[in-house]
């Protein structure tokens, strides 16, 4: 993958900022650490830049994604600096909610505009690059004017397509309202100066409505070095499970996935006590998930919550099979979750919820594919039973799978994917 996001590269023939001297980046970002999920990437992309000479400066919320608790070091405060390893974070209060309250978080989503536009004016300095990491899509607007009131370049970091995506899923219905964000979307991806995707169906996506290829790069989320070396740290006899044959689902418990198919598949389990299926995570569908559990009275189904997210990778490690479960809708096909790549590194079988698109083909790749419709719980059982009785052998496998990530997907090297693309932005 990475020789093939080297050729993306070429065509931007332009003056390269490094005859300016180190970058200085501001980012803008809703999310960040300490939140869980993909917002560890760009911290780890930041930090990756800051080690190579680079001045980085974030601009962010304080934190309660995904929760809705804002940690005691951050609470009541209008505006907060701190440096995490060298990048410069200057955090502005937002809405505080969990990801169980869509309405809410949208609220979120406007008040950060305000707060951060208003605690941009504390940020000293000129910027050779502002990047805005879409969603939530009210970060690229905040970008926008921050690189026009800076005079320095705009890029735009997407990471999933909206509201696109949202009407796919069924989180939002189509309606003039969607038509016209689309539309200011699609405008902001023109003024955009560079356009970071971090999926091949993003960067395709954007070639069809006509952003220019040579602007627009696509640097994946990889796994850090650090995820690949970890072990399973005794969680299976933590939790009682050393005698289970053990699926996982680990991540956020909402609509852009098929859980219950999972639950549906757990469900023609039964008569293989020895089979035991663990969520781990949290969102608005847990609710649904356990009234499913409740009212098939499994035995053999469990929620764990949210967990610490340094002890993630002892779960993934501590498992027999790995699964994930999208929704089947046109957006699913350029769709690759970030934690793929993560269960990838893990070195365990995966078993993956959508019978085609991006995600499938990277799998593929990497040395096998075992997916299926999610409409069928019938084919996830029966590949966990092969898997379990070893007509699959899923060690080989999850090597293989470690092996590709290693090799293709370490996060250092889609860093300097990124830096080296930054590096190509015309500067002032």
């Amino acid at each position: 993958m990475g020789s093939e996001k080297k050729i993306l590269l070429k065509p931007l023939n332009v003056r390269r900022l490094t005859h300016c001297g180190p970058m200085k980046i501001l980012i803008i970002t809703q999310h960040f650490p300490p939140e869980r999920g993909a917002v560890r990437r760009l911290f780890e992309f930041s930090r990756h830049f800051v080690r190579q000479g680079h001045e980085v400066t974030v601009l962010t919320a304080m934190p309660n994604y995904p929760d809705g608790i804002v940690p005691p070091k951050y609470r009541g405060k209008f505006y907060h600096y701190e440096e995490l390893e060298g990048v410069k974070v200057h955090r502005s209060w937002v809405l505080p909610a969990s990801n169980t309250q869509p309405k809410k978080r949208m609220v979120g989503f406007l008040t950060f505009l305000v707060t951060s536009i208003i605690n941009s004016f504390r940020i000293n300095g000129k910027f050779d690059l502002v990047i805005a990491s879409s969603p939530p899509v009210t970060t690229p607007l905040i970008g926008f004017i921050l690189s026009k009131v800076r005079k320095c370049k705009f890029v735009l970091e997407i990471r999933d397509l909206q509201p696109e995506s949202s009407e796919d899923f069924g989180n939002l219905s189509r309606s003039p309202f969607t038509r016209n964000l689309k539309r200011f979307m699609h405008y902001l991806y023109c003024k955009a100066d560079a356009i970071v995707s971090v999926t091949d169906g993003i960067t395709e996506y954007l070639e069809t409505i006509g952003i220019p290829q040579q602007k627009v790069v696509t640097v994946k989320s990889g796994v850090s070095s650090d995820f690949m070396d970890t072990h399973s740290n005794g969680i299976r006899r933590k939790f009682g499970w050393e005698e289970k044959f053990l699926v996982l689902y680990a991540g956020t418990l909402n609509w852009a996935h098929s859980l219950e198919t999972i639950i549906e598949a757990a469900r023609h389990l039964t008569d293989q006590p020895d089979i035991y299926f663990a969520f781990i995570g949290d969102g608005q569908q847990r609710g649904v998930l356990e009234g499913m559990v409740r009212d098939y009275g499994l035995k053999n189904v469990g929620f764990f919550g949210l967990q610490p997210l340094d002890e993630i990778p002892y779960f993934l490690k501590a498992s027999d099979v790995l699964v994930e479960s999208l929704k089947e809708v046109p957006v699913t096909k350029g769709t690759f979750p970030c934690k793929l790549f993560e269960y990838m590194a893990s070195g365990k079988p995966i078993v993956f919820g959508s019978a085609q698109g991006e995600a499938v083909r990277e799998l593929e790749k990497a040395g096998g594919a075992l997916s299926f419709r999610t409409d069928d719980p019938e084919k996830l059982s029966e590949l966990i039973l092969k898997l379990r009785n070893g007509e699959i052998d899923g060690d080989f496998l999850g090597r293989r799978y470690h092996e590709h990530v290693k090799q293709n997907h370490c996060r250092e090297k889609w860093a300097e994917h990124y830096l080296s693309f930054l590096d190509r932005v015309p500067c002032h």
